[in-house]
């Protein structure tokens, strides 16, 4: 699975609360755990700045159809601008960049 990061912007404070509201439904049922974790998609961590509209994620999954699963109701409720980034784990940096350098010589 790839790890993503998920940089999320509310744009609008109205659809900001609205979301929270849900979010906060979600979370005390346990339905939020539910959502974080399915086949092929899992949501390592979430952290809010709610001072500034803005969620950031990091989560695994096998591709855009896992993605989309997760993220699009959000997007489509609240109009949550999302920017989702693929990344790498500090022990694939430390693998690739050794191939890397053994490549170069260096």
């Amino acid at each position: 699975m790839q790890l993503y990061l998920v940089d999320c912007q509310f744009e609008d404070i109205e659809l900001q609360k609205a979301a929270y509201a849900q979010f906060i439904e979600l979370w005390e049922s346990g339905a939020m755990a539910k959502e974080d974790k399915f086949d092929g998609f899992e949501l390592l961590f979430r952290v809010h700045a709610p001072g500034e509209g803005r969620v950031v994620v990091l989560c695994r999954a096998d591709g855009d159809k896992q993605l989309f699963t997760h993220f699009a109701p959000w997007r489509a409720q609240f109009g949550i601008v999302m920017e989702i980034t693929p990344v790498i784990s500090c022990q694939n940096v430390v693998d690739y960049h050794k191939d890397l350098f053994a490549k170069l010589g260096d």
